[in-house]
């Protein structure tokens, strides 16, 4: 049916409007013919009785089918159907459709996507979204690119239609840069169940259940999903620790030896290179034995699980971790039970919020329909202490008295009723937002207890906010820390820059230790928390500044001057530095010494090439080079781990360098007698010459 409908706009051309917007009706009125069962209930009628969303979808077919010939015929006295046309209707069959609860007055799920050619530069996912946005009014969803160099593609993804043609209309033959660029609008990307609804269709789905049958894992055969679940979760669970950590030193050590082949195909290579690379095994630096973690079983402190149908039956809500991921065509949610890393306070809490999920009102969101509520269910233990508890919704059309209600029902079900027993301290609503779509509701809702909970590392107390990023495993982390003030090398009259220093952690870890640390920080809030944690230890020397560490690192060169002895530690996510906070770490001349810690060294293998590489046309600056590197392991039982290195700047070159250095010529006999009578210096020196 969409194929037919695809095929005539190609054909109709003038009509292209009118087709695409039956198209998009389709995808708003749920028109994806899956083979599932879901509950679809309203909030305002819950007697609706549970149908399948197979037979639901047929219906709607049937009766959009009459009028579909007449959305792709023309309007009369013009050669096609107006863009207003167009959007007024969609306006009213959106109205029509939110006043029935059949659908959610959303667009398609993967959003209408551009593509962006002949960029000769990417300047970062930030700054093109941010370009975009300036040109054509409306900012994307999200931008992200495939392919590298001169052949990058650039897609950005927009939630509206209307906002795709607005986009490819004002961007395309656009100059960047003197350049004009090509813009094109492009296909959704295919949704996986939709692909598999048509295999089921066609027969193929047989096929593609032997052909992953005969490559399947026999361990995985028999087993429960609770126990697939865990294999997911935590794949290492069955070696022994010892081979645990052996398998993440050598994947360290592959990382490393790719990172001096990389460096190796410069057209300028570091003169230090081939040293580094003999001595160290072809590894760019030294490679220290992996540091194991003290705890190893439930150690995760913070806990995000998924709320959605459970293995058995669809309509029964289950509070845990995804069994398959969605481009698979899997969105059954399988119980943490059999999951070691996972604590059981974490496990008690989402046992019981499930209960209470399967009675409340609210659905759970289901990722096929985008109906529902529930989403996900995040959960803090730390070691001092407290239970902090994150319920996430989608907001729907849900009103504050609505939020309300259900805030209510949280409290006398959670401090009165059967949930009491997790021992929650603090719980909060959080509602997904959508810049894209106005809601009058608040990001976070206090629903009751605590407005914070508190986790003491390195003998200091932090206080830790709903939205706070503060590391998983607190024994691993001191572990960690407790490395990074040794390997900073720093005196009393030492200055410390955090850069990406999040709530304070590492930067208060090291303030007893120096004269000065500042800590650089974009988000606003985790500045705040940062400036609260260094109050409630009664650290004055911390210093933490709300913004892009391109900018403010020139200032502070400027304020404390080239002779300081000036240290940067950098703690990125795991997508590793943006590329302009490299750049400005490398042109810092006063920066002598890096600790670098990689969340995923694959990821940030650009930020440490960067910081190597030799001066050019671009970077006059003389780059660092790799001292030393060492794995912690953070994440038992799972493939991951952290690695912290130390790069050094390296010295200016001496003159002596650049001068060459006479070669030493024997002498004969007769110049040696002629010169012998000025003492023995010049019989020795012909003596070992002719020796």
């Amino acid at each position: 049916m969409f194929s037919a409908f695809r095929h005539r706009a190609i054909h109709l051309g003038k009509t292209k409007y009118s087709v695409s917007f039956l198209r998009r009706s389709h995808c708003l009125s749920g028109l994806r013919p899956f083979p599932v069962v879901s509950a679809l209930r309203t909030r305002a009628d819950t007697q609706l009785p549970r149908v399948t969303l197979s037979r639901f979808l047929c219906s709607r077919m049937e009766q959009d089918s009459s009028s579909a010939h007449d959305d792709v015929v023309p309007q009369e006295g013009s050669g096609t159907t107006t863009a207003t046309a167009v959007a007024e209707e969609t306006s009213s069959r959106r109205a029509d459709e939110a006043a029935s609860g059949a659908t959610k007055d959303e667009p398609a799920a993967h959003g209408y996507r551009i593509s962006l050619r002949n960029m000769k530069k990417f300047p970062g996912y930030r700054a093109v979204g941010d370009w975009i946005a300036t040109q054509t009014g409306v900012a994307p969803r999200r931008v992200y690119t495939k392919g590298k160099h001169h052949h990058m593609v650039i897609y950005a993804i927009y939630t509206l239609e209307e906002d795709q043609q607005k986009a490819v209309a004002a961007l395309n033959n656009c100059l960047y840069k003197g350049e004009p660029l090509v813009c094109r609008a492009e296909e959704p990307p295919k949704d996986p169940l939709v692909e598999q609804a048509k295999r089921a269709n066609d027969g193929s789905n047989s096929q593609q259940r032997k052909k992953r049958a005969k490559h399947m894992d026999p361990s995985l055969a028999g087993l429960t999903p609770e126990q697939r679940v865990s294999r997911a979760v935590e794949p290492y669970k069955q070696l022994p620790y010892e081979d645990q950590l052996k398998k993440k030193q050598d994947s360290v050590s592959i990382e490393l030896k790719s990172i001096t082949t990389l460096l190796g195909r410069n057209t300028l290579v570091p003169p230090w290179l081939p040293k580094q690379k003999a001595a160290n095994k072809g590894q760019v630096c030294e490679l220290l034995d992996i540091l194991e973690s003290p705890s190893r079983e439930g150690y995760r402190i913070k806990n995000e699980f998924t709320i959605g149908p459970g293995p058995d039956d669809e309509q029964s809500v289950t509070v845990g971790f995804h069994l398959g991921m969605y481009k698979e065509g899997s969105v059954t949610i399988a119980s943490p039970s059999e999951c070691s890393i996972v604590p059981e306070a974490a496990q008690k809490v989402a046992k019981v919020f499930q209960e209470y999920a399967r009675q409340s009102e609210l659905l759970y969101y289901d990722e096929r329909t985008h109906l529902g509520y529930w989403k996900t269910l995040t959960v803090r233990t730390p070691t001092a202490g407290g239970c902090m508890v994150i319920a996430q919704l989608h907001p729907q059309k849900m009103l504050q008295p609505e939020v309300e209600e259900e805030m209510e029902q949280l409290r006398k079900y959670f401090q009165h009723g059967d949930g009491q027993e997790c021992g929650i301290t603090s719980m909060y609503l959080n509602f997904e937002t959508d810049r894209y779509k106005k809601s009058e509701l608040k990001s976070y809702y206090h629903v009751f207890g605590d407005e914070h909970i508190y986790e003491k590392l390195l003998g200091l107390t932090y206080q830790i906010s709903p939205d706070s990023f503060f590391q998983i495993n607190t024994p691993a982390t001191e572990r960690l820390y407790s490395l990074i003030c040794d390997w900073c090398d720093v005196s009393e009259d030492s200055v410390v820059l955090d850069v990406c220093c999040g709530t304070g952690t590492i930067a208060l870890a090291l303030a007893k230790r120096v004269k000065k640390v500042i800590g650089i920080e974009i988000v606003e809030q985790a500045v705040e928390d940062a400036k609260k944690n260094a109050e409630l230890n009664g650290i004055s020397n911390a210093e933490f500044i709300c913004g892009a560490a391109e900018h403010v690192m020139p200032n502070l060169i400027k304020r404390f001057g080239r002779q300081t002895k000036l240290i940067a530690v950098v703690d990125p996510p795991r997508a590793g530095l943006p590329q302009a906070v490299v750049a400005a770490l490398r042109k810092c001349s006063a920066l002598k010494r890096i600790v670098y810690v990689a969340c995923d060294i694959r990821k940030s293998k650009d930020n440490i090439m960067f910081l190597c590489k030799p001066p050019n046309n671009h970077v006059s600056q003389l780059g660092f080079i790799p001292i030393k590197a060492v794995p912690i392991d953070m994440f038992p039982h799972t493939p991951h781990c952290e690695l912290a290195m130390v790069l050094e700047r390296l010295p200016p070159p001496r003159l002596s360098d650049f001068i060459d250095q006479p070669a030493t010529t024997p002498q004969t006999d007769a110049s040696s007698e002629a010169k012998g009578s000025d003492g023995g210096s010049a019989a020795a020196t012909a003596d070992q010459t002719t020796s």
